[in-house]
């Protein structure tokens, strides 16, 4: 796999179908069998600035979100956050349905949810759902009502649009809360608000009794908390993190590793050296030797 020379490429919603710079865009809306032409450059490694549903309903291939790669089979769902690193591979008779979306779109009407509202698009989470053939019927349904609306110049479209992706939402909200929140509890949310500070702060806090005090918590209880509904402490949690991103610096940029080191907010390379040996049993060296 080919990789970039530096940092790992992000694009926006503008730039992702081409190189050439339009005006901002918080949405956008693509058939797949159409979104597949032109996206070479997609097949090496890289990041997305916003958030995508992408359901496929014919066809088959596969395509890598950090380190794992899933099969794309028909009726198949996924969601795609932010940040995670993802290429395409083969894709063969593809179609179905695109749609990207900001956070800044999803908050278009003040007092909306904001994305972190939303119980979708987080690490513990599946990046994907296998759809019913009926649920299927729905979101194809939904998906292209939001097609006609995108071909349409008035001024009631992008509201319309809004509307139609928060009715996405819920329905992809109900499907994981059916699946992983079954006994939804109040220590629940609390894992959820821990793993959203993790993902704002790992660079810089690495110890659970920091995120513990942002939380009005011991650390002690964070820990069981998070034990109980993750199977994993909460330092667990954070080194997890941490990791993921130093693993994917090290795959899919040429960053020394005393770079990364720095990037990460390690004191030094020689410690960040050891933190990963300790915790994946080997060296980065090692790791990114592997992973070319």
């Amino acid at each position: 796999m080919n990789r970039p020379t530096e940092d790992i490429p992000v694009y926006s919603i503008e730039s992702l179908k081409s190189t050439r710079q339009e005006e901002v865009r918080e949405f956008d809306f693509f058939r797949f069998e159409y979104f597949v032409h032109d996206i070479d450059h997609l097949r090496v490694p890289h990041r997305h600035h916003f958030y995508t549903f992408l359901l496929v309903t014919m066809g088959d291939g596969s395509h890598d979100i950090d380190f794992t790669t899933y099969a794309l089979k028909p009726n198949r769902l996924f969601l795609i956050a932010p940040g995670q690193v993802h290429a395409w591979n083969q894709l063969s008779h593809v179609k179905g349905f695109v749609v990207l979306f900001t956070d800044s779109f999803v908050a278009l009407s003040k007092g909306r949810k904001i994305m972190a509202a939303w119980p979708l698009f987080r690490m513990d989470q599946p990046c994907y759902l296998d759809l019913k053939p009926a649920e299927v019927a729905l979101w194809v349904e939904e998906f292209k009502y939001m097609e006609q609306e995108t071909n349409r110049t008035d001024d009631f479209s992008r509201d319309a649009i809004f509307y139609s992706i928060g009715t996405l939402l819920v329905r992809a909200s109900r499907l994981y809360h059916h699946l992983l929140y079954k006994n939804k509890t109040g220590t629940t949310d609390l894992l959820v608000t821990f793993q959203e500070l993790i993902e704002k702060h790992f660079m810089e806090w690495r110890a659970p009794r920091e995120y513990a005090a942002r939380m009005n918590l011991t650390a002690n209880y964070l820990n069981s908390i998070c034990k109980k509904k993750s199977g994993k402490s909460a330092g667990e949690l954070i080194r997890q993190r941490v990791l993921l991103e130093a693993k994917r610096l090290l795959a899919h940029t040429t960053l020394t590793v005393a770079e990364i080191a720095y990037k990460l907010n390690f004191e030094d390379n020689s410690y960040f050296g050891r933190y990963f040996k300790k915790y994946t049993g080997l060296t980065p060296e090692t790791f990114r030797l592997q992973k070319q």
